[in-house]
């Protein structure tokens, strides 16, 4: 019983609306079938088809046509013509807060109305019509310049910019205006943090407020000076830098130093200064290295791509074939993706990774489609060069490179189909037993390694001097393991090599007794090579005449040599041992540890010596397949890369940048893939175990464009994907990227969006305050040159941007928050903003610009999991007095005192800065060491350029706020001055409320 009451209120108390409504919407129409087409159904198809329909009926209840509306979900009847009581369609979407729409606002009241009475009046819905998920959300809509609104005459003085004409027009419908313009010395203060994140210092605050009180153009000057500051870019700079992730280390676990992620920090402060139009900056970041070759920036842009997080461990620690491995790298495409969708386009792309978008219209064959535009990229080290003709002759050479290393692939795919099922058989049964070949202990006394080599072809020998000639009966060698960065077992193994054994040191009489550098001997992981030899000789020397392969150059290792004799008693632990040469880097590696009694044993000899035999019959078959001719292609081939490396070898080193590349030295289980794509596919719920469908390269469908898999020729190069999309994102129809761009630079100037959700332009994020304004915002920037200067110029100079902050009563009644915009906001200062300001009226700013970045901590254990100690820091350090956007930024262990005033988090996109405030912020401020420090050089800087206390009071004034100080400020400040010092006076300047706020 009381669940049919409560379930009856709402209802009745909709019955009672509709009856005070009088003449509602719903009255008006003709018949219950206009009724459903002009007030249902726009409803329904707004907020409830997305979810409920045919292809995706949720909770069982699709909304797409009548029967199966009629026909209910999993919860009962949902819809019961003529019944609103029995429906539960509006148990759904009334409540407090009701359950439906999913995520979405609520609906209104005259929503509600319409819906019940349509219910009341018998569900009558038009015989054939289908209610389909239409993509008309405002982000999607073409975009067009709207007309600039026409204000009445009283009010035409307030138009500074057609921005003002926008914002006025929809404040006058709320019956409110501007508030005055702000004092010229708030403007003034307010244009400099603004456009260069600096304060004015007092001859700039003396010079610009006497021109700003001669009208416009003293402003308009001053905005032009501003604009062209080299400092104008490192202020802009952060606030791109904190959308695309932009840290100097890896974050996760290890957290390792990017020591030249710099360059694309420097990068982008130098495009922001040079104006580079805003599709050229995109495409830049996404592909310049195929739609700019022979470009510096082309290169230097990529450092987007790379910018955010990357594990570490799961990439170089972990295979690739391993499940971590696999999300690892799967995780790592999802970075690339959703910061490029985050930042350009402002859609949460990355909501498809398990299941189809819940709000948004892109699904999971969407989202792997962009996965697989990113398929062959990895983040590495990248050279550049200072010299484009350099950097195009390298970039010739490897182009070469590539096509010779595709010609090889070739080759080797044509003897692998002439191998057939034999020669896959014993590939995968040598991976199986591999896996068996692991040893029972390791020691730490590795065995012999020799000098580390650039080629293959160099000779290397070790012998053994057993003291006078005796009997041998048998030789064992046994290779080395060497678990570090998954080097694994049979390190370092001679591919060709002889046995030989003298009476002489100089082996002038020697005797070879095994020969194996007639072909490639297998690599033999753990198991032992052996020789049974009856023969008398005091000397005997392994020489190995073909090089090992290990990071791009070559070695001769072993862990142990044995000398038996007839009883088995290994003849050598008493020997010496001699070498060509030798790394002696004990306790690992050294002469002694080759006759030590100590080398990996496997925990299965009989899996050590089948895998052993397997890979001999291996090497049969592979020695049939490489016919005379093949062999003659193959090398040919490879003296061709020679050939190409030496031209590389001799071109002038480059610089490097930690970008997105495909090239790099290998470095444990993370390897380059050279241009070839990884195969991609469609993640059942976004688990990597359960592949689908391939993806291929394509994008998101825009409205009019549903095609949206790009259109690539079958032997197209990676970067061929990136750049298609760069050109999707750029194009100049495209209704994201415009508008993204506009909202986020109008957010940065009024620490209020028109968009309340910079990075979500979707149905969960927020609806602009301002629409006209917006798209007039995002095609005069793109027809007008994409030109941030311009559309600074368009904003600072407006009305709307120079009015005060002081709070107006009523206004503040009918707006709160300020959407309108009838006054300036008022905001503190960026954590940045706060430390360059210290440094700067302190005196100790060093405004150099460009190169790494310096450390605000103490560097430890860089080796394996580098420590960052900020406690031990010292402030002092000139070093560390440049603008904080060369501050060297940790991911895992971030700046205690930057993070204490709310820094971005590097390890996610920061569109907007949050501000709190909180004891600890006051007390970092009062306390911190680099607080202290500053109060002295300030303290310090007063006394130098000013003579008396009450001189140095009215200058630490001017510096710190912009003005002279009041007649009670100097009483006061005199006073505490006289009494806690001048530095302590210092202190309490930087830590003025007026000083942190921005009017």
């Amino acid at each position: 019983m009381l669940l049919l009451v409560l379930r009856f209120i709402p209802v009745f108390c909709l019955l009672v609306v509709l009856i005070l409504c009088g003449r509602t919407y719903a009255q008006r129409a003709s018949s219950p079938q206009d009724f459903f087409e002009k007030s249902v159904s726009p409803i329904l198809t707004t907020h409830c088809v997305t979810c409920h329909n045919d292809q995706t009926p949720k909770g069982g209840f699709s909304l797409s046509n009548s029967q199966a509306a009629l026909r209910g979900g999993d919860s009962g009847e949902s819809i019961v013509p003529g019944n609103p009581e029995s429906s539960f369609l509006l148990d759904y979407i009334t409540g407090d807060p009701p359950e439906m729409p999913k995520g979405g606002p609520s609906l209104s009241k005259q929503e509600i109305t319409s819906i019940q009475q349509w219910i009341a009046e018998g569900a009558s819905w038009p015989k054939g019509l289908r209610l389909e998920v239409k993509d008309d959300w405002w982000s999607l809509k073409t975009l067009k310049r709207p007309p600039v609104p026409e204000l009445p005459h009283e009010s035409q003085a307030w138009v500074r910019t057609p921005i003002d004409a926008f914002i006025l027009a929809q404040l006058l419908e709320q019956d409110m205006t501007f508030s005055p313009e702000a004092d010229s010395r708030t403007l003034v203060r307010r244009l400099y943090y603004d456009l260069i994140g600096l304060p004015p210092t007092p001859e700039d605050m003396r010079r610009w407020t006497l021109r700003l009180n001669d009208g416009d153009s003293g402003y308009q000057q001053l905005v032009e000076h501003l604009l062209a500051s080299p400092h104008y870019g490192e202020r802009w700079a952060r606030h791109w830098l904190d959308v695309v992730k932009y840290a100097d280390t890896c974050g996760y676990d290890k957290d390792k130093l990017r020591r030249n992620a710099w360059p694309y920090r420097d990068y982008v402060i130098r495009s922001l200064n040079d104006d580079k139009t805003y599709a050229r900056f995109v495409e830049e970041q996404i592909a310049g290295d195929a739609l700019f070759p022979g470009e510096n920036d082309g290169i230097l842009g990529l450092g987007f791509v790379a910018a955010g997080p990357w594990d570490f461990i799961g990439h170089v620690e972990v295979p690739a074939s391993k499940i971590d491995g696999k999300n690892a790298r799967n995780l790592d495409r999802d970075e690339m993706v959703s910061n490029t969708l985050n930042t350009f386009c402002s859609v949460t792309i990355q909501c498809a990774r398990c299941h189809d978008h819940k709000f948004d219209p892109y699904t999971q064959q969407h989202y792997y489609g962009l996965q697989a535009v990113f398929a062959a990229v990895d983040r590495a080290e990248r050279p550049y060069d200072t010299e484009p003709k350099v950097e195009k002759k390298r970039l010739q050479l490897t182009q070469e490179k590539q096509a010779v290393q595709k010609l090889q692939t070739n080759l080797q795919r044509e003897m692998a189909a002439d191998g057939g099922e034999r020669l896959s058989e014993l590939r995968a049964h040598i991976q199986s037993l591999r896996r068996q070949v692991t040893p029972r202990t390791t020691v730490p006394q590795h065995g012999y390694h020799s000098h580390i080599e650039k080629t293959a072809d160099q000779t290397k020998w070790v012998q053994i001097d057993l003291g006078s000639p005796i009997e041998i009966t048998k030789l064992v060698l046994h290779p080395c393991y060497d678990d570090y960065a998954g080097i694994g077992p049979g390190f370092g193994f001679p591919v060709r090599f002889r046995i030989e054994v003298a009476n002489d040191a100089a082996f002038s009489d020697s005797q070879i007794i095994a020969d194996e550098t007639a072909l490639d001997y297998p690599n033999p992981l753990l198991a032992s090579y052996e020789v049974e030899m009856p023969v008398t000789a005091r000397f005997v020397r392994i020489t190995a005449t073909k090089l090992a392969p290990r990071q791009n150059d070559f070695i001769f290792a072993l862990s142990e040599v044995e000398v038996l004799d007839a009883s088995s008693s290994n003849l050598a632990r008493t020997a010496a041992v001699t070498s060509l040469d030798s790394i002696e880097a004990p306790i690992r590696w050294r002469q002694a540890n080759l006759i030590d009694g100590y080398w990996p044993q496997a925990i299965s000899d009989d899996a050590s010596k089948k895998l052993f035999e397997t890979k001999q019959s291996l090497t049969k078959l592979e020695a049939r397949i490489e016919n005379p001719e093949r062999l003659t292609q193959k090398s040919e081939l490879e003296k061709q890369v020679q050939a190409i490396d030496a031209q590389l070898k001799s071109l002038p080193t480059g610089k490097m940048v930690y970008a997105a590349a495909t090239h790099f030295p290998p470095q444990g289980s993370f390897k380059p893939t050279k241009g070839e794509s990884r195969e991609v596919h469609v993640l059942h719920r976004g688990n990597v175990t359960a592949p689908r469908a391939e993806a291929f390269p394509g994008t998101l469908p825009l409205p009019g464009k549903e095609d949206f898999q790009f259109t690539l020729p079958t032997a197209h190069d990676e970067s061929d994907r990136r750049a298609a999309l760069a050109k999707w994102i750029t194009a100049r129809d495209h209704p994201l990227t415009w508008r993204s761009i506009v909202n986020r630079t109008w957010y940065y100037h009024f620490d209020q969006a028109i968009v309340g959700s910079p990075n979500d332009f979707g149905r969960m994020g927020q609806i602009p305050t301002h629409p006209q304004l917006l798209d007039w915002l995002a095609v005069e920037f793109r027809d007008h040159g994409q030109s941030f200067k311009h559309l600074h110029r368009l904003i600072v100079t407006s009305s709307v941007y120079r009015q005060s902050s002081r709070h107006h009563e009523v206004h503040a009644t009918k707006d709160s928050s300020n959407q309108y915009l009838w006054r300036m906001n008022r905001r503190r200062l960026e954590a940045e903003e706060i430390r360059d300001s210290i440094l700067s009226v302190s005196g100790m700013l060093d405004k150099s610009m460009g190169g790494p970045g310096f450390f605000a901590f103490k560097l430890e254990k860089e080796a394996h999991s580098p420590h960052y100690e900020y406690r031990k820091f010292d402030p002092r350090d000139p070093a560390t007095h440049r603008r904080s956007i060369y501050r060297f930024i940790v991911r895992s262990q971030p700046d205690p005192f930057m993070t204490t005033l709310d820094c971005a988090d590097s390890s996610q996109s920061t569109p907007k800065r949050s501000e709190t405030l909180t004891a600890l912020q006051a007390l970092s401020m009062l306390n911190n060491p680099f607080q202290l420090v500053m109060a002295e050089e300030f303290a310090k800087r007063l006394q130098n350029e000013a003579s008396t206390l009450p001189q140095q009071i009215d200058r630490g004034v001017q510096l710190t706020l912009g003005r002279k100080p009041t007649n009670f400020e100097q009483d006061k400040f005199a006073e505490f001055a006289q009494e806690h010092g001048l530095a302590n006076l210092c202190r309490v300047l930087i830590n003025q409320s007026e000083f942190i706020y921005l009017d």
